[in-house]
C-alpha cells in the first residue's frame, strides 16, 4: 500500500474516531479512549463545547481524506500538535490526580502517536511528489 493510500485511511480513521468522541460527549457518555478524562465530574455545557470541537476537528479530518490537495493535512498535524502539548500540560498543571492516572497518559500518548504517523506519511507523501 503506498503512502497516499495510508495516509488517507489514516484520516478517516480520524475522523470516524473524533466523530464518535463528539457524540459520547454530547451525550454525556463517558466511555473511556472516547472521553479522556471520563472519571472526572464534568457538566453537560462542558461536554457538549468538546462535542462540537471534536466535531469540527473530525470534519477537518475527513476532509484530508476526501480532497485531493493534501495541503490541509499540514495544518491538522500543527492542530493535532497543539491538542496533544494542551492536554499533556493541562496533567501537570490540573490536580495531581492527573498526573498519577496512566489511562490519562495512554490516551494522550495514543493521540500523539496517531499525529506523529500522520506526519511521516505526509512527508512521505510529499518527498514522492
Amino acid at each position: 500500500m503506498n503512502a497516499e493510500k495510508i495516509l488517507k485511511q489514516l484520516l478517516l480513521a480520524g475522523a470516524i474516531y473524533f466523530c464518535a468522541v463528539g457524540i459520547v460527549h454530547f451525550l454525556g457518555i463517558k466511555i473511556p479512549m472516547l472521553y479522556v478524562y471520563y472519571d472526572v465530574e464534568s457538566t453537560m455545557y462542558q461536554d457538549r463545547i468538546i462535542s462540537v470541537l471534536s466535531l469540527l476537528f473530525s470534519v477537518f479530518l475527513f476532509a484530508g481524506f476526501k480532497l485531493s490537495d493534501t495541503e490541509i493535512i499540514k495544518y491538522i498535524v500543527f492542530g493535532g500538535t497543539i491538542a496533544i502539548i494542551g492536554l499533556a500540560l493541562n496533567n501537570f498543571l490540573t490536580r495531581i490526580a492527573f498526573r498519577d492516572n496512566l489511562v490519562y497518559w495512554i490516551e494522550i500518548g495514543l493521540l500523539g502517536l496517531y499525529i506523529v504517523v500522520v506526519a511521516f506519511f505526509y512527508q512521505k507523501l510529499q518527498k514522492n511528489k
